[in-house]
């Protein structure tokens, strides 16, 4: 089902890519109690893209008005311009019916990546997950340089982007 193929995308992005930027006891926690459900939410409202290939899902956004709420590859994916590409269209979509900065909240490991694409820190902050209530440092960012191609596309990729909405 896509709701269990997002997640395994998220998880297995989350657990390569960020390992170096948490603790391995925050690595451990970072899931804990979370299922394919929390997802929901943004495929009901049409808010939640995926990108596949050959029926698999390489990777994924959220989005809310005003906000990138997810963005998220796997690691095979990394480096590859697909998370670049994703990164665009939902800037673009959070900006549709937004008069104002775009955010984004980074993990430790992908401020950087966000940089290079003209945010900048606006705020530190955390959130806390787990029984022990793990802390976990993030960073609040928004655009400051010039906006995204109007209409940005990953035409030519062989991924398709497409809103799934279970009905």
């Amino acid at each position: 089902m896509l709701f269990r193929s997002i997640f395994e995308a998220h998880k297995e992005s989350v657990l390569s890519l960020c390992g170096s930027s948490y603790t391995s006891e925050q690595m451990e926690t970072w899931f804990e109690d979370r299922t394919h459900e929390i997802h929901h939410p943004s495929i009901h409202a049409g808010q939640l893209f995926v990108a596949e290939q050959d029926g698999r899902v390489l990777g994924f956004f959220g989005f809310c008005p005003g906000e990138v709420t997810l963005l998220f590859v796997r690691p095979e994916a990394a480096g590859s311009g697909l998370g670049s590409k994703l990164f665009a269209l939902a800037v673009h979509h959070a900006e549709a019916e937004h008069h104002g900065p775009v955010i984004v909240v980074a993990t430790v490991n992908s401020r950087p990546f966000y940089e290079k694409h003209g945010f900048v820190v606006v705020e530190e902050s955390f959130f806390v997950r787990g029984a022990t209530e793990m802390r976990f440092e993030v960073f609040k960012m928004q655009r400051v340089s010039q906006p995204q191609p109007s209409n940005p596309s990953v035409k030519g990729t062989g991924l398709r982007p497409a809103p799934y909405v279970e009905r």
